[in-house]
Parts: structure tokens; sequence; C-alpha cells
């Protein structure tokens, strides 16, 4: 049996750039994973590991979208190996029979490591400027605080020793109660 293993990194992101790599391979089940690389505990590949048998061919669009960690990808690898599966890794154009593959599952599996190192990196780095300095357009990250109604504070003195009641608060500064408070929330926080 032929089986496709894809995976991308977010819920969001769209797994049909991968499927376009099988077009040449008879594929008879698909499995799809909608989560991060950086460890191995993922349920399509949980439930992949289990199922294939002796025989099997399990086509990967590329080594990054197996594992980014060469520990990893050595341990699925040799997991297969053991049940007589082979893994073909169509982008980088080799497969788990014979022994090279061990070679460049190292080689290139460190390069995945490493790409996503930086991408962690880059990210972490982004953040930490955009905070420091805000973001392109100059606004400060996150939500901008909401601009209270002019009579807000006097109004919540009043309802807070509950000298007027909720519903004449809300009324007093023209707002719904829904509405007012979610201004209380972000006042008191």
């Amino acid at each position: 049996m032929n089986v496709a293993y894809e995976r991308v990194s977010t819920v969001k992101q769209d797994e049909r750039r991968q499927e376009l790599s099988f077009d040449n391979y008879k594929i008879d089940k698909r499995y799809i994973d909608k989560a991060t690389g950086k460890n191995t505990d993922r349920p399509q590949l949980n439930k992949l590991m289990v199922e294939v048998k002796k025989g099997d061919n399990i086509y990967v669009e590329s080594i990054s979208r197996l594992g980014r960690n060469v520990d990893d990808l050595r341990k699925l690898s040799e997991h297969f190996r053991e049940k007589g599966v082979t893994i073909h890794f169509l982008k980088e154009g080799f497969n788990t029979d014979g022994n090279m593959y061990k070679f460049l599952l190292t080689i290139l599996g460190a390069v995945a490591e490493m790409e996503r190192e930086l991408i962690v990196e880059r990210v972490r780095e982004g953040i930490e400027k955009a905070k420091k300095f805000g973001t392109k357009s100059g606004h400060p990250i996150g939500r901008p605080k909401r601009i209270l109604p002019k009579e807000f504070e006097k109004y919540y003195k009043k309802w807070r020793y509950k000298k007027i009641k909720g519903v004449e608060f809300a009324k007093l500064i023209g707002v719904g109660r829904a509405t007012l408070y979610r201004y209380i929330n972000e006042y008191e926080s």
C-alpha cells in the first residue's frame, strides 16, 4: 500500500501544495497533521506508525514535513524500517532503502532543524522589536486602549458605591449595558 504523510504547522495552513507532489504516485491513503513539527506526538503520525505494514511505502513531500529534529527523524525512520516500511522523501530524492539514507537524513535533518531554530529566533526577535518600538504602523502591539466616555469616571464612582444602578449608569454615558460592562472590565484591569 502507498500512503502519503502530510503536515502543515497550523490549522489555517493548507496542505494542497504538498498534495501536488504526490500526483505521479498512486496513493491509497493519506494522513494529514495540522501541527508543529517540533515533536513527533501528532495524531495522524501516531496512527500511521501503527497502521502501516511490511511492504508499505510512505511518501513525504519533504524531510521537514516528517520532522524538524535529527533525532526524531532517525527514530521515525528506524521505526518504519523495523516494520519493513520504506519512506520516500520526494523533494530530496531519496528513500530509506539501503544505508545511504542515514547519511542524507543526518545532513538534511540538521538543515531542517537549523531552519526551524532560525524561524523561532526571528519570530522572537520580531516580537521583541515590535514590543520595544511598536508595530510598523507606529501603533503599539495589541489592542489599543478604548477611550472611555468623558463622564465615565464620575458615574463609575457613583455606581461603585451603589448610588446608581448599572442601567442608569449606561443611560447616563449613552451606551448599552453590555458595552458598559466591557468598559468597566477594561477600566478595572
